[in-house]
């Protein structure tokens, strides 16, 4: 996924969750096409939730594709916060995705992406300052009805613009 800021958008490191869902509808329309809401948007949290409906298989339960899209997503916008909160706005791109199916998922569902790793931060920091990309390894669970149903791992890459 790729997506750049609109120049008039000077800081989005403190938008709300509602802009957040805004911008990604217009910046990234299968989010919109698969009802997508950003229930947080923090540094360090990011949660998106998907209706049932938007995201349904021919066997009445998520589809796979929306599961391993909402799981590249929250990677992605969690991603973009971080570096938004330091003023950067380089092009974000996955690299590589793998999505585990544990269990069906037959009602409405979130993904959340959580990360806490000083020194994997420090050490895309020291690529990214220095050669002007630099790749983070990020993790996400898909849940629904309290138990987690899949999970996400990713590598993203930020490209500066120069």
């Amino acid at each position: 996924m790729h997506c750049e800021l609109l120049p008039e958008i000077e800081s989005m490191s403190s938008l709300s969750p509602e802009e957040w869902t805004r911008y990604l509808h217009e910046h990234i329309p299968v989010s919109r096409a698969m009802a997508i809401t950003v229930l947080t948007a923090k540094p360090d949290e990011a949660v998106i939730q998907l209706p049932l409906t938007e995201n349904l298989n021919h066997r009445e339960t998520a589809f796979g594709g929306s599961i391993s899209t909402a799981g590249i997503l929250v990677c992605w916008l969690l991603f973009n916060i971080r570096m938004r909160e330091m003023n950067e706005s380089p092009r974000l791109v996955v690299r590589n995705s793998n999505t585990s199916f544990l269990k069906p998922i037959a009602d409405s569902f979130t993904a959340t992406c959580r990360f806490d790793d000083a020194a994997a931060w420090a050490q895309f920091l020291k690529m990214y300052q220095k050669k002007g990309r630099g790749k983070l390894s990020l993790t996400s669970e898909l849940s629904s009805a309290g138990e987690c149903c899949a999970t996400h791992s990713g590598e993203f890459v930020a490209l500066r613009h120069d």
